[in-house]
């Protein structure tokens, strides 16, 4: 067997020599930052052990627990003179490892041309939230808790950028109303949660700049890496125990605010800064103070899983249905419902193009009964995708 040819050596002898110098001296850094990581961990557990709490796993599955995902086009197809995406959303429904019930919906969206595509994709983004809110309502009553993927508010941060890029109009400010609607009444159900599993959260290097009124290395790192070190297996950090009932993203932007605003007034700057979208889009800023976050480690060689919850629900529920038994994917810490509809509902790639050539090949179909009207489609087709045969 040929031996595999790697990309390293197709390059000029004198280039790789250079690359492997600084593959070298990168080495040499990360090194050192994660030797000083260590030493500042160290300083940290001292602070943060005394807020994680174990979390006993009870040897029975009696919650139904439902998760809501969607998937959308990775690009829009333009083949049809018309900008053509598709979402797929889906529900499953499982009590311990035992599926109840899947519901899929799907969904084709499209925008002409002329309009701008940047604002079709911040408009696709919100349309697939909409989908999603949709299916959970319906779903609500059919399950013991609700997981939706991803923050309850990260919609109102696509919309902050629409109405920057001044592509706000009628229609979005619509679609937005209707979300924010929807995602209230899943919030006041009492039984919905989400997982944030692309986590930006840096709240623990923000409270220790807060009170310390100072800087420190862990405004730098986000708290999933902070706590994959400290938390142990069957342990959880309830943030509200540390920061009282204020917001998570408070802090947070604490952290980014620190190297940069007055210590003095960090607290005001931040408060302003995460209350700003919902202001700037005419939707109530204390949405953020009723939302509470905690961090939950099953497996101890998996980084904890960040959820977000109402402040109406009891945490004593959620913890509840969350520590009986095979909640939790094993391979990924994050719950089992939702690793299982993120897999059923995902779009490939090339998915569209399947879609958009599906529409050519049934729209054809339809025009054979009439002579001039299959002649005017073969037209249309040649002018705006003239590679295509008949």
């Amino acid at each position: 067997m040929a031996e595999e040819i790697t990309d390293w050596i197709k390059l000029p002898h004198d280039l790789q020599h250079r690359f492997f110098l600084l593959a070298k001296d990168e080495a040499k850094e990360l090194k050192q930052r994660i030797l000083d990581l260590k030493g500042q961990l160290k300083y940290a557990s001292q602070y943060f052990d005394k807020y994680f709490k174990h979390v006993e796993i009870k040897n029975e599955e009696l919650s139904e627990i439902a998760a809501i995902d969607s998937s959308r086009s990775f690009s829009l197809s333009e083949r049809l003179g018309i900008r053509y995406g598709v979402i797929g959303a889906g529900a499953v429904i499982l009590k311990g490892t035992q599926k109840r019930e899947e519901i899929f919906r799907a969904k084709v969206f499209r925008r002409h041309q002329a309009l701008s595509q940047d604002k079709s994709k911040y408009l696709f983004d919100l349309l697939s939230t909409l989908t999603e809110r949709d299916l959970a309502l319906e779903i609500l009553d059919k399950c013991d808790l609700l997981i939706l993927d991803g923050s309850f508010y990260s919609f109102v941060y696509t919309a902050q950028r629409m109405k920057r890029e001044e592509y706000l109009g009628e229609e979005e400010i619509k679609i937005i109303k209707e979300i924010y609607d929807k995602t209230e009444k899943l919030k006041r159900s009492g039984k919905v949660i989400s997982i944030i599993k692309r986590s930006h959260t840096r709240a623990i290097g923000g409270y220790l700049a807060f009170i310390n009124k100072s800087n420190n290395p862990f405004t730098k790192i986000i708290d999933k890496l902070i706590l994959s070190v400290l938390m142990k297996e069957r342990e959880y950090f309830n943030y509200h125990d540390l920061i009282e009932n204020r917001p998570v993203q408070l802090f947070t932007q604490i952290a980014l605010l620190v190297t940069s605003a007055n210590l003095e007034n960090i607290y005001e700057e931040a408060y302003s800064k995460i209350y700003h979208p919902f202001e700037n889009l005419g939707l109530p800023k204390e949405t953020i103070d009723s939302m509470r976050r905690l961090q939950i480690r099953i497996f101890k060689e998996l980084p904890p899983c960040e959820i977000e919850y109402p402040s109406n629900i009891d945490l004593n529920k959620i913890l509840n249905v969350l520590s009986e038994k095979n909640v939790f994917n094993e391979s990924t810490n994050l719950p089992l419902a939702l690793d299982l509809i993120d897999n059923l509902v995902e779009i490939p790639s090339k998915f569209t193009e399947e879609f958009v050539s599906e529409i050519e090949s049934r729209l054809l179909e339809e025009m054979q009964t009439d002579i001039n009207d299959q002649e005017l489609i073969k037209i249309f087709f040649s002018f705006i995708n003239p590679q295509k045969r008949f």
